[in-house]
């Protein structure tokens, strides 16, 4: 789920294009971007997207020169998403006359290239869709992973997106922690206090400052993400993409919206209250009750594949709960895995005006939070400060949760 980044300036009035009615089935792609990838591929690959969406059918593509002219007119250049904001991008689709827009990214991590795209609708400025593969591969076999990237992000499912069946016992994830019934959920005492909320480490994103003290009150944290067993005791159904992974393994491929319909029929079920943390319970949890700690349960990149699963230890997908070593505080699986949904709305200037006390997010907005990175992440985006938006509605495989229960 990884977000991208452009250099930002509108037009030379330093005004925003105006609103207009928009053509809904037009699109426009933006050649990809990269951090560490050779140059030379950009080009390439950008054009075999932008062909198999053309051969797709679906939207009508816009011609590069026509982009580049439209925008050199308007003095402008291109800015990407950050933290799940596409202001710049808004702007440009909208002096286009296009309905979606399509920017993308890839990178290298040793010899394994990532490569991500979002879809972005013009209109409301939410990301709609991303679409993420890795290739451990030449430039050729990068091409063909480039049209299965922008076949996923039009919503058309693989066939090696199914997951393997499993031929014997042997491969069954071992007994591990989660294996309560959604009745008798695990949860963890988290002792109340104050911390440095944010980046405290100097080298986060712009939305992770100013650094500033927070204060929370004890909490019941579940111990565990939510895992599939417990979702369909409840719900009656597994949504996750990676289900054979078993009932021990996080729910994932689940909007914030489905989690507020998982806790609605908790509590009928039950008759006890949760909800999901806020992201100032999340991070003070995370971080073993407000330490200066990078990742939970440690400061030290090479002992993080003892604490998570990510993209150096995950082989692609997630993992039974619990498997691995546990934060201060006995909570597991709070970096890497799956995201996590927090309560929040989500507002990249909010650290600037948070109150102090129990801060509660911003009272409106149109993003949610989510924290901890996932299987397919890298060690930044697993930091116990980074933060994500993402609109309510967006299902992914990347993205679970895990519970607060109130007394």
């Amino acid at each position: 789920m990884s977000m991208f980044f452009f250099t930002v300036a509108l037009s030379a009035a330093g005004k925003p294009a105006q609103m207009q009615e928009l053509r809904d089935n037009y699109i426009a792609i933006f050649d990809l971007t990269t951090q560490n990838a050779d140059n030379s591929i950009l080009r390439p690959l950008s054009e075999s997207i932008r062909r198999e969406l053309v051969r797709s059918g679906k939207y009508k593509v816009i011609n590069r020169g026509d982009m580049n002219e439209i925008l050199s007119k308007q003095m402008f250049q291109i800015s990407g998403c950050i933290s799940g904001q596409c202001t710049g991008i808004v702007e440009a689709g909208r002096l286009l006359d296009v309905g979606k827009v399509i920017i993308g990214s890839i990178n290298m991590v040793g010899k394994t290239y990532y490569l991500s795209l979002s879809l972005i609708d013009v209109k409301t400025g939410n990301i709609e869709r991303i679409s993420e593969d890795k290739c451990k591969c030449e430039v050729d076999e990068l091409i063909e992973s480039s049209k299965r990237v922008i076949k996923r992000l039009l919503g058309e499912r693989l066939a090696e997106d199914q997951p393997e069946i499993m031929t014997s016992t042997s491969s069954r994830p071992g007994k591990t922690g989660g294996e309560a019934s959604a009745v008798n959920m695990e949860f963890v005492l988290v002792k109340g206090g104050c911390c440095q909320m944010g980046d405290s480490f100097g080298d986060g994103y712009a939305d992770e400052r100013p650094v500033h003290e927070v204060c929370v009150n004890d909490f019941f944290m579940g111990k565990y993400d939510v895992t599939q067993g417990q979702w369909k005791e409840i719900m009656g159904d597994n949504p996750s993409e990676f289900n054979l992974c078993g009932d021990n393994c996080p729910v994932e491929n689940i909007s914030w919206n489905d989690t507020q319909r998982f806790i609605e029929k908790l509590k009928q079920r039950i008759g006890k209250n949760y909800r999901l943390p806020t992201e100032a319970e999340w991070e003070y949890a995370a971080r073993s009750g407000g330490k200066k700690e990078r990742w939970a349960g440690t400061n030290i990149e090479s002992e993080l594949g003892e604490y998570a699963w990510f993209n150096a230890n995950s082989g692609d997908k997630t993992h039974p709960v619990g498997k691995k070593k546990p934060n201060g505080l006995g909570l597991y699986d709070m970096s890497g895995n799956v995201w996590e949904w927090c309560r929040d709305f989500y507002d990249e200037n909010y650290y600037k005006n948070s109150p102090k006390n129990n801060p509660p997010g911003p009272d409106s907005g149109t993003n949610r939070v989510l924290r901890g990175g996932s299987w397919f992440n890298g060690a930044g985006y697993t930091r116990s400060e980074k933060r994500l938006s993402i609109i309510p509605d967006y299902r992914d495989s990347n993205d679970g949760f895990r519970l607060v229960r109130t007394e």
